[in-house]
């Protein structure tokens, strides 16, 4: 059974789904530290007259804080989010089919970033039509190690898998040589381009501009199926 690890992260990119479709069982790792450099845990790109733009969900950055235990700070920032959606995605394609559900979930009393995070990655796995099985990293027993590649391995053997589906960044901090019990596979994520307003296609944004610009269309299952 082929297992993927991954962050909670906001609105992902379609890299992240892209290695979710060859998997089996999705590990939330809402117990890795939360990142006190600007990252994609609480923030991610979408696309406007200028360029790219971040969308930053405010949180208190405490020391050393698990994922699961960051806390959002209590500021209208889903209403600026949702503005900001609408004012750039409004006239795509397919915004107004998606639009009302994102918003849904964007205005609920979110207290703790992971659990608005793991609500909006479970609304895009819906919409892309993954059927993989996801499992907080909260709910496994905890990793008897601080190794982050024995962690990662540890996750796997925990939900009953055999292989590991990394991303290709993988190559700079796995130690490979831990891989015996747990086969280790690379996910490679080529961007394909699909229709974007605004001038040129730019790459990685969230997912949500390939679901409001293409829909169920053959040009976001190819920028998914691409490797």
């Amino acid at each position: 059974m082929k297992v993927a690890v991954h962050q909670p992260n906001y609105l992902p990119y379609l890299g992240l789904f892209h290695k979710l479709a060859k998997a089996d069982v999705f590990v939330l790792y809402d117990t890795a530290q939360f990142s006190r450099r600007p990252g994609f845990h609480n923030r991610n790109q979408v696309k406007t007259p200028r360029g790219a733009l971040w969308i930053t969900v405010p949180v208190q950055r405490a020391t050393l804080s698990a994922i699961r235990d960051v806390q959002i700070v209590d500021v209208p920032w889903a209403v600026r989010h949702s503005q900001t959606l609408s004012a750039n995605y409004q006239r795509t394609p397919y915004y107004a089919s998606y639009a009302n559900e994102l918003e849904a979930i964007l205005r609920k009393s979110w207290t703790h970033l992971a659990g608005l995070n793991e609500a909006l990655i479970g609304l895009l796995l819906r919409w892309l039509h993954i059927p993989i099985k996801m499992v907080r990293a909260s709910d496994l027993p905890a990793p008897p190690t601080p190794d982050p590649t024995s962690r990662l391995i540890h996750l796997v053997q925990a939900v009953g898998g055999d292989t590991y589906i990394s991303g290709q960044g993988g190559h700079e901090y796995l130690d490979e040589g831990q891989f015996k019990d747990v086969r280790l596979e690379y996910d490679e994520f080529i961007p394909t381009p699909y229709p974007q307003p605004f001038g040129d296609f730019i790459p990685n944004l969230s997912a949500v501009d390939a679901v409001f610009n293409c829909g169920e269309s053959i040009q976001l299952l190819r920028a998914i199926e691409a490797a």
